[in-house]
């Protein structure tokens, strides 16, 4: 059995068509499983990409893939579990123009995200940024997050999910 279920390049074209012209900002992948999308989002132009990934055979081949290649963008490999990695990043005051998660389908991750502990990556998104989930379409979202709204995109199984953020508002 695979213990990873890479993005389908259909899904990948949409994810970065949606996204638009990368603002070479910094992108963080969670459940970065085979580094599809981190090595594309690298080639596309965000630096430094950084890449969680709790499988320890997925990281290695993942960072041998990284070095195989003629790159242009620095990779940062966090082999640790999400929850981890979420809260050191925000520890060491990380910010993310695009926050990229495909948690393993009807696992209760998605409900973790945006709802759970797991929610810290807001603290992580750059003004402006956005957080996409993938996620499988059976499985619901909440109406909202902190008041915004979620646009969802259908893609047969999948679907991709966007929160955007706004300008942060001063506290007085």
């Amino acid at each position: 059995m695979n213990p990873v279920r890479p993005t389908s390049g259909k899904l990948l074209q949409a994810l970065f068509n949606l996204l638009g012209e990368p603002s070479a900002g910094p992108f963080l992948d969670l459940f970065a499983g085979t580094g599809r999308v981190a090595l594309e989002a690298g080639r596309r132009g965000y630096n430094p990409v950084v890449a969680v990934e709790s499988n320890r055979t997925a990281c290695r081949e993942l960072r041998d893939r990284h070095r195989g290649r003629d790159v242009s963008f620095q990779l940062e490999l966090l082999c640790m579990d999400v929850r981890r990695a979420l809260a050191l990043l925000v520890k060491n005051g990380r910010s993310f123009q695009v926050i990229f998660a495909d948690p393993p389908y009807e696992n209760g991750w998605v409900q973790e995200l945006v709802a759970g502990v797991s929610i810290s990556w807001m603290k992580l998104l750059a003004d402006g940024g956005v957080f996409v989930l993938e996620h499988s379409s059976r499985e619901n979202l909440p109406d909202s997050v902190v008041d915004s709204a979620w646009t969802t995109r259908q893609y047969g199984d999948s679907s991709l999910s966007f929160y955007r953020t706004g300008p942060r508002r001063q506290s007085r």
